[in-house]
């Protein structure tokens, strides 16, 4: 692709993203313009010919707090559950800037088997809790990790929180097809408050 074709893109996309809520991902066209949101994103996200890099580098592109930080695409058999945005406990020992991330994934994720939109869905709601973790002292997340093991109630607000904050960054749509916490019909009132839907 020339350098004219992707400045159009960049415009279009970053369009989109910031206006963003009724955008629908589709892997053929977003598929060729892989390497110009690497470039958006600093290339951020590590896991470079990942099945999943797509979707990761769209839904963080949507989250343009979080461009500077590493996220690592990883897989693995036992985990409890099937898409885990993880807080690295090495973080306490760099300042926040730096603080990298991981996309904890079972190894049998049914995220491969969505559509690129839902896959995004599913990614911009991890990228919320990172966006959450970025803004947080080190000590706060061990006490947010404390609760968020031991109380359901805490449990199940941080996970709506995420899906509002997902909605917020222009991705409700995209969260419609993959409800995680917040039902479909609160996705689109909430959608509705925002003056997005």
């Amino acid at each position: 692709m020339n350098k004219y074709a992707s400045l159009l893109f960049l415009i279009f996309f970053v369009t989109t993203a910031a206006v963003g809520q009724h955008t629908y991902y589709d892997e053929e066209i977003y598929r060729d313009q892989l390497d110009s949101l690497r470039k958006l994103n600093h290339f951020s996200v590590q896991e470079r010919g990942d099945p999943l890099e797509l979707a990761a580098n769209i839904a963080l592109s949507h989250y343009p707090e979080l461009k500077g930080h590493r996220f690592k695409i990883k897989y693995k058999k036992n985990v409890k559950h099937p898409v885990t945005a993880s807080w690295s406990f090495s973080n306490i020992f760099k300042r926040r800037k730096n603080h990298s991330y991981v996309l904890l994934l079972s190894e049998n994720v049914f995220l491969k088997r969505l559509p690129l939109n839902g896959q995004v869905g599913v990614f911009g709601h991890e990228m919320a809790h990172f966006k959450y973790y970025s803004e947080k002292p080190s000590i706060h997340m061990l006490w947010w990790g404390i609760k968020y093991v031991t109380s359901k109630k805490f449990h199940r607000q941080f996970e709506r929180d995420a899906d509002k904050t997902t909605i917020e960054h222009g991705l409700g749509n995209q969260l419609l097809g993959v409800v995680f916490y917040m039902d479909r019909s609160e996705v689109r009132e909430y959608m509705d408050k925002l003056g997005t839907y």
